[in-house]
């Protein structure tokens, strides 16, 4: 008789079903209302559109081949010119080129990918409380130290930011990333304000850590009176890491995102 867990790594021991996932699979069945999951209304699908570009694309079949083709690891270059050119139009101050743009197999992807490149077991990583919880369960395969900070109704305590990172330099620690979902955050709903988001960047410099900036739900804000940046338009560095994806805004059956950062930290995500 085969015993399947004394083949598993660490890691795959470690492997646990997304709660989220688990609650989603009550909603199949019809009947139920569920607020464990962000499911986009279907009846906001571009269905009649889709429809009609991939008559477009498969009426040609030179379009149709390229389209079934593998393509570069990096995505589709066009759809990176284009986030790239919505990004800078956003204030994003150190995307040069498409080199700083990766497309993900939507986001649970691209969180996948930064836990594997920058943790290594026992690293500090601070994230809100509360925070996105398939981000802790991505990042928690590798097994770093979390520390918490709390939130208000303006998002991060940076005040409470800073004691801690004062703290654990203190203590000899360093930090390797601050996670944070700075618009509309999930699941408290709360909004950064600009303020607040330059000091999280300056705070980045002092200590000497990189950012990562999960947004999405921030093309969802339609209210004139919430006004922000992302914090890339705070970073001159390039110490902030930028992820979202179409999920919210097109449809999540695309599995369609992208990490936006310096090229240097796109270059090992590929």
């Amino acid at each position: 008789m085969i015993a399947p867990e004394k083949f598993f790594s660490g890691i795959g021991k470690r492997l646990k079903a997304s709660e989220v996932r688990e609650l989603l699979k009550w909603v199949k069945r019809g009947g139920i209302i569920s607020f464990g999951g962000g499911m986009p209304d279907p009846k906001t699908f571009p269905v009649e559109e889709m429809k009609e570009i991939f008559s477009d694309i498969f009426s040609d079949r030179k379009l149709g081949e390229e389209a079934l083709q593998y393509g570069t690891t990096e995505g589709y270059n066009p759809l990176r010119e284009t986030i790239l050119e919505m990004l800078r139009k956003s204030g994003f101050k150190i995307l040069e080129d498409i080199e700083n743009i990766v497309i993900t197999t939507g986001s649970q992807q691209a969180l996948d990918l930064i836990a594997k490149v920058f943790i290594d077991p026992g690293d500090v990583v601070i994230v809100e409380a509360p925070t996105y919880l398939a981000a802790l369960n991505a990042f928690s395969y590798f097994q770093p130290n979390f520390e918490v900070v709390p939130l208000d109704k303006d998002g991060m305590r940076v005040d409470l930011l800073e004691e801690k990172l004062e703290s654990l330099r203190k203590e000899g620690k360093s930090v390797k990333f601050i996670y944070t979902v700075p618009t509309a955050q999930n699941p408290a709903g709360t909004t950064m304000p600009n303020d607040r988001r330059k000091k999280l960047v300056d705070l980045a410099y002092e200590y000497d850590t990189i950012i990562v900036e999960d947004n999405p739900y921030g093309y969802l804000i339609f209210d004139d009176r919430i006004k922000f940046d992302y914090l890339g338009a705070f970073d001159d560095e390039g110490r902030v890491i930028y992820m979202s994806s179409f999920s919210k805004i097109l449809s999540p059956g695309f599995r369609l995102g992208f990490i936006a950062g310096h090229r240097e930290f796109i270059r090992k995500l590929i």
